[in-house]
Protein backbone atom coordinates (compact mmCIF):
# COMPACT_ATOMS: atom_id res chain seq x y z
CA UNK A 1 0.00 0.00 0.00
CA UNK A 2 1.35 3.50 -0.97
CA UNK A 3 1.69 6.23 1.12
CA UNK A 4 -1.72 8.18 -0.33
CA UNK A 5 -4.84 6.59 -2.20
CA UNK A 6 -7.57 7.66 -3.88
CA UNK A 7 -9.46 9.83 -1.07
CA UNK A 8 -6.23 12.07 -2.11
CA UNK A 9 -8.05 13.37 -5.57
CA UNK A 10 -11.49 13.85 -3.99
CA UNK A 11 -11.04 17.78 -3.69
CA UNK A 12 -8.57 20.41 -4.70
CA UNK A 13 -6.86 17.74 -7.05
CA UNK A 14 -10.35 16.21 -7.83
CA UNK A 15 -10.09 13.63 -10.44
CA UNK A 16 -13.37 12.82 -12.21
CA UNK A 17 -15.26 9.34 -11.79
CA UNK A 18 -12.61 8.34 -9.17
CA UNK A 19 -15.25 7.53 -6.56
CA UNK A 20 -17.46 5.81 -9.06
CA UNK A 21 -15.65 3.55 -11.90
CA UNK A 22 -16.40 3.56 -14.93
CA UNK A 23 -16.33 1.08 -16.61
CA UNK A 24 -14.77 1.37 -20.13
CA UNK A 25 -12.14 3.53 -18.45
CA UNK A 26 -11.24 2.11 -15.45
CA UNK A 27 -10.23 5.47 -13.50
CA UNK A 28 -9.53 3.17 -10.50
CA UNK A 29 -6.81 0.95 -11.85
CA UNK A 30 -5.44 3.44 -14.04
CA UNK A 31 -5.39 5.66 -10.89
CA UNK A 32 -3.77 3.38 -8.60
CA UNK A 33 -1.24 2.47 -11.29
CA UNK A 34 -0.11 5.92 -11.50
CA UNK A 35 -0.07 6.22 -7.89
CA UNK A 36 2.63 3.10 -7.49
CA UNK A 37 4.37 4.33 -10.41
CA UNK A 38 4.61 8.84 -8.82
CA UNK A 39 5.63 7.48 -5.33
CA UNK A 40 8.42 5.35 -7.42
CA UNK A 41 9.43 8.40 -9.55
CA UNK A 42 9.30 11.16 -6.70
CA UNK A 43 10.88 9.35 -4.16
CA UNK A 44 13.68 7.47 -6.32
CA UNK A 45 14.63 10.86 -7.67
CA UNK A 46 14.48 12.36 -4.30
CA UNK A 47 16.73 10.11 -2.31
CA UNK A 48 18.38 8.37 -4.82
CA UNK A 49 17.86 4.67 -5.77
CA UNK A 50 19.53 2.83 -2.67
CA UNK A 51 17.68 4.73 -0.06
CA UNK A 52 14.51 4.17 -1.89
CA UNK A 53 15.20 0.86 -1.97
CA UNK A 54 15.54 1.04 1.83
CA UNK A 55 12.51 3.38 2.00
CA UNK A 56 10.02 1.34 0.64
CA UNK A 57 10.56 -2.00 2.42
CA UNK A 58 8.53 0.35 5.71
CA UNK A 59 5.88 1.49 3.80
CA UNK A 60 4.97 -1.75 1.51
CA UNK A 61 1.54 -2.14 3.22
CA UNK A 62 1.11 0.87 5.07
CA UNK A 63 3.86 2.73 7.13
CA UNK A 64 5.73 -0.36 9.00
CA UNK A 65 5.28 -0.12 12.64
CA UNK A 66 9.03 -0.38 13.76
CA UNK A 67 10.09 2.24 10.65
CA UNK A 68 13.11 4.12 11.72
CA UNK A 69 12.45 7.64 13.01
CA UNK A 70 14.61 9.54 10.59
CA UNK A 71 12.17 8.10 7.96
CA UNK A 72 9.15 9.19 9.81
CA UNK A 73 10.15 12.30 9.88
CA UNK A 74 10.65 12.15 6.22
CA UNK A 75 6.98 11.03 6.34
CA UNK A 76 5.44 13.42 8.76
CA UNK A 77 7.60 16.43 8.70
CA UNK A 78 9.69 17.53 11.26
CA UNK A 79 11.00 21.22 12.40
CA UNK A 80 14.79 21.68 12.85
CA UNK A 81 17.42 24.60 13.74
CA UNK A 82 19.55 25.84 10.83
CA UNK A 83 22.10 28.99 11.65
CA UNK A 84 20.24 29.94 14.88
CA UNK A 85 16.81 30.18 13.10
CA UNK A 86 13.81 27.48 12.88
CA UNK A 87 13.46 25.65 9.45
CA UNK A 88 10.17 23.24 8.85
CA UNK A 89 9.67 20.25 6.48
CA UNK A 90 5.52 19.57 6.61
CA UNK A 91 5.85 15.74 5.56
CA UNK A 92 5.32 13.84 2.67
CA UNK A 93 1.80 13.57 3.54
CA UNK A 94 -0.95 15.85 5.12
CA UNK A 95 -3.70 12.99 6.30
CA UNK A 96 -5.69 15.52 8.18
CA UNK A 97 -5.90 17.52 4.75
CA UNK A 98 -5.58 15.04 2.29
CA UNK A 99 -2.61 16.64 0.61
CA UNK A 100 0.92 15.53 -0.44
CA UNK A 101 3.37 16.32 -2.81
CA UNK A 102 2.89 12.59 -4.30
CA UNK A 103 -0.72 13.61 -4.85
CA UNK A 104 0.20 16.89 -7.07
CA UNK A 105 2.51 14.44 -8.93
CA UNK A 106 0.00 12.39 -9.73
CA UNK A 107 -2.42 14.47 -10.47
CA UNK A 108 -0.45 16.31 -13.46
CA UNK A 109 0.28 12.79 -14.22
CA UNK A 110 -2.90 11.29 -14.87
CA UNK A 111 -3.90 14.31 -16.43
CA UNK A 112 -0.70 14.49 -19.09
CA UNK A 113 -1.84 10.96 -19.98
CA UNK A 114 -5.76 10.78 -19.70
CA UNK A 115 -7.36 13.52 -21.63
CA UNK A 116 -8.13 11.35 -24.11
CA UNK A 117 -8.70 7.91 -24.38
CA UNK A 118 -8.17 5.22 -27.85
CA UNK A 119 -10.74 4.14 -29.81
CA UNK A 120 -11.57 2.09 -33.19
CA UNK A 121 -11.36 5.53 -34.91
CA UNK A 122 -8.85 7.04 -32.91
CA UNK A 123 -8.53 9.32 -29.77
CA UNK A 124 -11.27 10.97 -28.15
CA UNK A 125 -12.11 12.52 -25.66
CA UNK A 126 -12.84 11.39 -22.21
CA UNK A 127 -16.66 12.50 -20.96
CA UNK A 128 -16.89 13.32 -17.36
CA UNK A 129 -20.27 12.66 -15.71
CA UNK A 130 -20.68 15.85 -14.58
CA UNK A 131 -20.45 19.57 -16.02
CA UNK A 132 -18.96 20.58 -18.85
CA UNK A 133 -15.39 20.44 -20.57
CA UNK A 134 -12.50 22.69 -20.20
CA UNK A 135 -8.82 23.25 -20.59
CA UNK A 136 -7.64 22.26 -17.89
CA UNK A 137 -3.69 23.48 -18.48
CA UNK A 138 -4.39 25.97 -15.92
CA UNK A 139 -4.92 23.89 -13.29
CA UNK A 140 -2.61 21.50 -13.91
CA UNK A 141 0.45 23.74 -14.13
CA UNK A 142 -0.57 25.49 -11.18
CA UNK A 143 -0.41 21.99 -9.04
CA UNK A 144 2.92 21.36 -11.37
CA UNK A 145 4.32 24.53 -9.55
CA UNK A 146 3.29 23.77 -6.23
CA UNK A 147 4.79 19.86 -6.45
CA UNK A 148 8.01 21.62 -7.86
CA UNK A 149 8.28 24.09 -4.66
CA UNK A 150 7.74 21.60 -2.70
CA UNK A 151 10.20 19.35 -3.68
CA UNK A 152 13.14 21.16 -4.19
CA UNK A 153 12.51 25.08 -3.67
CA UNK A 154 15.86 26.50 -2.59
CA UNK A 155 18.00 23.99 -5.58
CA UNK A 156 19.70 26.42 -7.95
CA UNK A 157 19.21 26.24 -11.54
CA UNK A 158 21.10 27.02 -14.28
CA UNK A 159 24.85 26.18 -13.10
CA UNK A 160 27.47 28.27 -13.65
CA UNK A 161 29.70 25.56 -15.45
CA UNK A 162 31.19 22.19 -14.52
CA UNK A 163 34.35 20.71 -13.30
CA UNK A 164 36.41 18.63 -15.52
CA UNK A 165 34.36 15.22 -13.26
CA UNK A 166 31.67 16.71 -14.77
CA UNK A 167 30.18 18.41 -11.53
CA UNK A 168 28.22 21.88 -11.72
CA UNK A 169 29.40 24.82 -9.89
CA UNK A 170 27.86 28.16 -9.67
CA UNK A 171 29.13 31.79 -9.07
CA UNK A 172 27.39 33.00 -5.98
CA UNK A 173 28.62 36.27 -4.46
CA UNK A 174 32.15 36.02 -6.03
CA UNK A 175 32.95 32.45 -4.66
CA UNK A 176 32.21 28.78 -5.95
CA UNK A 177 29.36 27.26 -4.64
CA UNK A 178 29.59 22.83 -5.40
CA UNK A 179 26.16 22.09 -3.70
CA UNK A 180 23.73 24.01 -5.57
CA UNK A 181 21.58 24.95 -2.54
CA UNK A 182 19.95 28.64 -2.22
CA UNK A 183 19.28 27.90 1.53
CA UNK A 184 15.89 28.84 2.87
CA UNK A 185 14.50 29.24 6.19
CA UNK A 186 11.41 28.74 7.48
CA UNK A 187 9.02 26.01 5.65
CA UNK A 188 11.57 24.27 2.97
CA UNK A 189 11.49 21.48 0.46
CA UNK A 190 11.95 17.59 0.59
CA UNK A 191 15.24 17.64 -1.08
CA UNK A 192 16.87 20.97 0.92
CA UNK A 193 15.37 19.18 4.21
CA UNK A 194 17.45 16.00 2.94
CA UNK A 195 20.50 18.04 2.39
CA UNK A 196 20.51 20.16 5.94
CA UNK A 197 19.74 16.66 7.92
CA UNK A 198 22.22 14.37 5.00
CA UNK A 199 23.88 13.08 8.62
CA UNK A 200 21.08 11.62 9.62
CA UNK A 201 20.36 9.67 5.98
CA UNK A 202 23.35 7.74 4.87
CA UNK A 203 21.90 6.29 1.97
CA UNK A 204 20.76 9.72 0.62
CA UNK A 205 22.81 10.18 -2.92
CA UNK A 206 23.04 14.57 -2.81
CA UNK A 207 24.18 14.53 -6.11
CA UNK A 208 22.93 17.64 -7.71
CA UNK A 209 19.67 17.15 -9.85
CA UNK A 210 16.44 18.51 -10.41
CA UNK A 211 13.25 17.21 -11.22
CA UNK A 212 11.74 19.80 -13.60
CA UNK A 213 10.96 23.78 -13.79
CA UNK A 214 8.15 25.75 -12.85
CA UNK A 215 5.92 26.35 -16.04
CA UNK A 216 4.35 29.37 -17.28
CA UNK A 217 0.54 29.73 -17.40
CA UNK A 218 0.44 27.79 -20.93
CA UNK A 219 1.89 24.70 -19.47
CA UNK A 220 5.31 25.50 -20.87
Amino acid sequence: MPLIDSTYFENSNIIANVSEPDPDYKTDKVLDLMILKGERDVLSFAFGIEMWEDFKTFITDGIAPGTPQNYMEIIKGKIYEKQGKKCYWKGLVQEDTKESLLADYVYCLYNDDNNSTSTGIGEVAINSKIGYRASIVPKVTKVWNRFIRTIQAGVRDNPSGFTMEGKPYWIVNGGVDYYGINTRIGEVSLVQFLLDNKSDYPLYDDNYRRFGELKNEFGI
